[in-house]
């Protein structure tokens, strides 16, 4: 009989625990109790405990971290990409078209043809493929290709008449469409998600539902116990969207979900506050952060410096935490002066406001993230997948600048890691070994002084990820009273060769203490 106030419904002993507890970094054991953590310690520790009546795991020889956190990631755009080709393996326009043409048998007669992640760096003929390479497989029937970014897309015919788009066609703020000699689309468009939303028909929904638990599995194989859906789209009604999703046991992961700049601005006062208020009582969806996507098209930021300043605003006098795209030099130059012209008015360093990307960050700008107080979230991984492109296109004389994470480090910045998926793979410990070795997977180096330790690395997809959502004292670690989410590695990560760290696997994923995924 247990003399313990408390006993265990699962005991994880015999592992390497690290925990980022600063009183107690490491332990050999951990007791878990109705969904939170009951005790740490070494298995002698934790023997008073155990009854009968626990379910005991033996690590031997594993690593037992906590839950990976994925703040950046953007779910039904992940999800959609189980309904159509995969493009992220095509090495040419031919291997393109004849992974559509196989596609193409698969589909009723009505349905868009839809193919996903294809870049134009990995193509033989180094260029987007256009409306006629399309036409070339449907000229009767819409075909519409994603770039791998998201930030750009090809139609062919059909489809460009479907959408309206056409020689006088005027794209919407911020958006472009490449225009040949003659002034005619040729299917490439820039920025045109949004409105491409409005005009075409949705996925068919049994299709995309499948997307969905396919979505959940790669999490959880992946360890990601929580993660923060960073669509712009987003309105208040994807909470309840999300929400029905967790409910339904499709998406298991914890779920806070990011509310974009126009649906924010729509919103009633008495819409924020309901949402504000549900958000403190439900651990399980949450109201995350206010969206704001800036970029520059044709030389311009839109939205323009003025407009995004008062957007800013609005977030943060009224109390939340706004999460700002800017990945080149000029965009988050203005997105920091617009942070730091709202806290000037209203003194609020608490709102830890977000910079997703920050890819390009010259030396200047470390310095205003550093006064503003403004967390970075990185993409660790995109060095891991894509690093040879940055190599060869990105110029070398701002190599130095490009997906920083030590310095951030060094200036007192909070930078978390992320992926971004689906415009990466989902996949934590491969981020993890490129913010290591700083290496693509191929090898290919860029900018080694930026390294962190392993530990470091973890640190970014754990206790930093926790804290910029506001959940530091109940994720992030593994210390008595916070939730048990857990992810068990199959390998001692930290004794591992930094370049073998991404051939790790998760063996088991625990989430609010149940153990939901299992190799």
């Amino acid at each position: 009989m247990s003399s313990a106030p408390y006993t265990a419904d699962l005991l994880l002993y015999g592992g390497h625990v690290l925990t980022f507890d600063p009183n107690r970094p490491e332990a050999q054991a951990v007791a878990i109790a109705a969904g939170r953590i009951l005790a740490v310690g070494t298995e002698e520790e934790l023997r008073p405990f155990v009854s009968p009546k626990t379910q005991a795991l033996a690590c031997a020889g594993r690593t037992v971290l906590p839950g990976f956190i994925d703040p950046h990631l953007h779910l039904f755009a992940w999800a959609s990409r189980y309904c159509g080709a995969d493009l992220s393996a095509a090495r040419s326009i031919a291997e393109i078209q004849s992974q559509l043409q196989a596609r193409l048998t698969t589909l009723g007669s009505q349905d868009w043809l839809r193919g996903y992640g294809y870049d134009e760096f990995f193509l033989d003929e180094k260029r987007h493929p256009n409306r006629h390479d399309l036409d070339a497989i449907a000229t009767d029937r819409p075909v519409l290709l994603r770039h791998r970014t998201g930030h750009a897309a090809v139609l062919n015919s059909a489809a460009l008449r479907q959408t309206g788009i056409h020689a006088q066609f005027t794209p919407p703020n911020g958006g472009n469409i490449e225009r040949d000699t003659r002034g005619e689309p040729t299917g490439v468009v820039y920025e045109l998600e949004s409105f491409l939303r409005t005009v075409m028909p949705p996925l068919p929904s049994q299709e995309f539902q499948t997307g969905l638990q396919q979505v959940n599995h790669a999490l959880l194989r992946h360890g990601v116990c929580s993660f923060h859906d960073a669509s712009a789209g987003n309105t208040l009604e994807a909470i309840e969207r999300f929400s029905a999703l967790r409910a339904d046991g499709i998406i298991r992961p914890h779920a806070t979900v990011m509310v974009g700049i126009e649906a924010f601005s729509q919103a009633s006062q008495t819409d924020l506050a309901a949402f504000k208020q549900a958000d403190r009582q439900a651990a399980q969806v949450r109201l995350g952060s206010i969206k704001i996507m800036l970029h520059e098209s044709r030389g311009e930021l839109y939205p323009p410096p003025n407009d995004l300043a008062e957007m800013v605003w609005q977030v943060h006098r009224h109390g939340f935490q706004v999460a700002i795209h800017a990945v080149e030099e000029a965009p988050v130059c203005a997105a920091l002066d617009a942070i730091r012209q709202a806290q000037e008015r209203l003194p609020r360093r608490h709102r830890r406001h977000r910079i997703e990307h920050c890819t390009l960050c010259p030396p200047p700008l470390l310095d205003t993230l550093a006064e503003t107080g403004c967390a970075v979230v990185i993409q660790p991984g995109f060095l891991y997948f894509y690093g040879d492109k940055y190599a060869a296109e990105v110029d070398p004389e701002v190599h130095d600048w490009l997906y920083r994470a030590k310095s951030f480090r060094d200036h007192n910045i909070p930078a978390v890691g992320s992926s971004d998926c689906p415009i990466a793979p989902q996949a934590p410990l491969a981020a993890i070994q490129a913010a290591v070795t700083r290496q693509s997977r191929t090898g290919t180096p860029l900018n080694p002084a930026e390294r962190l330790s392993c530990l470091e690395a973890i640190g970014l997809f754990t206790h930093a990820a926790a804290w910029v959502g506001f959940e530091e004292n109940q994720v992030g670690r593994i210390i008595t009273g916070m939730r048990a989410d857990i992810a068990i590695l199959d390998s001692d990560v930290t004794r591992l060769p930094a370049e073998a760290i991404s051939r790790a696997g998760v063996c088991t994923t625990i989430i609010d203490g149940r153990i939901v995924y299992s190799a």
